[in-house]
């Protein structure tokens, strides 16, 4: 709201009572006509406030009651000013019909989109929100829903894009030494641009995102995991395909349900925090397109599966209007598809998440393996169906990994106690077929027994024994930590260590690649560069690719 000051409101009153100040007039005049009138009475550096105050309230859709709100809310006014003015609005009934369209209201719209815009781009936003509310109400008498939710897409897009246009680009504020006055934002760029690159160049959503929908809802994984692969040849080719997706999930009849929900459809994901690398030539075409495949994939199957959970709350009696309830469900479809929630720690989840690879990702584990039963803010009926989910993916996971050992007997380790622990070798190779959850029961098992089993030698060791260079408990924790540090914070690791995780010497050429080599090509090349003939190159380059974590050993140095 804003308040004239009490010095100017004789001065306003004047203008009111020399009718210099008139509804008829105010409508009429442009945004700048306007702000130079109102310039007169509280000065230039309030006008453009002053006016955006009007201007909030003449594009309600009672234009009458908005413009009555807006003199209310100007303090300095006598009552019987007041009465005047609004009963000169009540009889301006056809000054304030939709025909005598009055000129576009800049000042709000700068106010709201926190830049300036043109005349033309503001008959823009106009003419895009009304293509939304037309589409809306075609959709509201059977017409396609799709076309409301381009229309919606489109006006999202073209407001957005208003909004960076005015924002200094990275490089831009290197030139004029913003970095030096706001370093945090810098690094926090620079970490976020080497993660993105480190997850990029794959497909890997479908089977470590997605490794817990692959055995509690099959026929939707299989569907979705299809559609990544369109996705990705269609971005690959030019095509709108995020923006095609957004359309489809926002038009549906449940995505008001969704917000409520706060399902994480439309947020920005942890992976991909950025979208500088897209800007490089050559690479961003190929990073944009497993961005595009990545995020397609987790936004359509939180959003089915969240569907498909509504059905089954409905038909067991649960009351989905219920906030609780509600938002029970969004927290069991995110954590399924890889998006946990940190709690109290949500607000810092950017800083989090420039130091560590995955937080969210691993929340969402920890909160599938306890099935939700730690989280005191989870409903009976999320609890049960979190349960069932776990068994599920148990099964499903110790049934992979029992054929892998019946056709290659030895090939896969049962004690919890190695790092091993829900992987199958090959030679000197192991492929991760728990999702990333197997990392967490290997830590807490060790924890739980204080003794640990070597992956090499499959010699057991007790923790804490207090011997010379004997492991303890916090050795273990800070191993598991080191081993989900986001690239930035691994170089500082790596320098301070003198070398890197693999135990390779911490060079500069090392660590540049460390921080800016997609993962996917660094775990190629060294399958590609093993000397031990067991080592199955193809199938491991396949497999990383798609998201079943592979780790070779025959480049390491110890």
């Amino acid at each position: 709201m804003y308040c004239i000051p009490r010095p100017l409101a004789n001065k306003f009153k004047e203008y009111l009572k020399s009718g210099k100040i008139t509804p008829e007039k105010l409508v009429q005049m442009s945004s700048e006509q306007r702000r130079e009138l109102f310039s007169e009475i509280v000065g230039k550096e309030d006008a453009k406030e002053m006016n955006a105050a009007l201007e909030s309230k003449l594009i309600l859709k009672d234009q009458q009651r908005g413009m009555i709100t807006w003199l209310k809310q100007t303090a300095g006014l006598t009552p019987e000013a007041r009465r005047d003015m609004i009963s000169k609005i009540e009889r301006m009934d056809k000054v304030l019909q939709p025909e005598n369209e009055h000129a576009f209201l800049e000042d709000l719209a700068s106010k709201r989109l926190g830049a300036d815009i043109t005349m033309d781009e503001a008959r823009r936003i106009s003419d895009l929100a009304k293509k939304v509310a037309e589409t809306k109400t075609a959709m509201e008498s059977g017409g396609n829903r799709l076309d409301y939710g381009r229309a919606k897409i489109a006006l999202h897009n073209y407001v957005s894009d208003l909004k960076h246009a005015s924002q200094p680009t990275f490089m831009e504020n290197l030139k004029n030494l913003e970095h030096l006055k706001n370093p945090s934002r810098s690094i926090g760029e620079v970490a976020g641009a080497a993660k993105a690159i480190n997850a990029s160049l794959d497909n890997s959503a479908i089977f470590r995102q997605g490794w817990k929908t692959l055995f509690t809802n099959p026929v939707l994984w299989q569907k979705n995991a299809r559609q990544s692969f369109v996705d990705l040849v269609r971005q690959f080719g030019g095509k709108a395909v995020m923006d095609e997706l957004h359309a489809e999930i926002q038009s549906r009849p449940t995505y008001d349900l969704m917000q409520k929900a706060k399902l994480d459809v439309g947020t920005t994901e942890e992976q991909f925090p950025t979208h500088l690398p897209a800007k490089i030539p050559v690479f961003g075409r190929f990073y944009k397109a497993s961005e595009s495949a990545y995020t397609g994939f987790v936004y359509r199957m939180r959003a089915d599966v969240f569907d498909k959970y509504l059905d089954i709350a409905k038909k067991s009696g649960v009351d989905i209007s219920d906030k609780e309830q509600l938002e029970s469900i969004g927290k069991l479809v995110n954590s399924l598809t890889g998006r946990g929630h940190l709690g109290k720690y949500e607000p810092a989840a950017s800083t989090i998440n420039n130091f560590f690879f995955s937080p969210r990702f691993l929340k969402s584990n920890l909160d599938f393996l306890t099935a939700h039963q730690l989280q005191k803010d989870v409903t009976p009926f999320v609890r049960q169906q979190a349960l069932t989910n776990l068994i599920k993916v148990v099964v499903g996971t110790s049934s992979i990994l029992a054929i892998a050992n019946a056709i290659a007997p030895g090939s896969v380790e049962t004690d919890p106690r190695s790092s091993n622990f829900g992987k199958i070798k090959i030679g000197n190779t192991t492929f991760d077929v728990s999702g990333g959850m197997g990392s967490i029961l290997v830590l807490a098992t060790r924890l739980a027994t204080m003794s640990s089993k070597s992956a090499t030698t499959g010699k057991i060791t007790q923790l804490n024994t207090g011997k010379f260079k004997s492991r303890t408990g916090l050795d273990v924790v800070e191993n598991f930590l080191e081993g989900k540090l986001s690239p930035i914070a691994g170089v500082v690791r790596d320098v301070l260590n003198g070398e890197d995780y693999n135990h390779n010497p911490a060079t500069f050429m090392n660590e540049l690649k460390n921080l800016f080599e997609p993962l996917p090509v660094k775990n190629a090349m060294q399958l590609m560069q093993s000397k031990n003939e067991e080592t199955p190159v193809l199938a491991g380059i396949i497999a990383d690719f798609l998201g079943i974590s592979v780790n070779n050993l025959d480049n390491s140095k110890k």
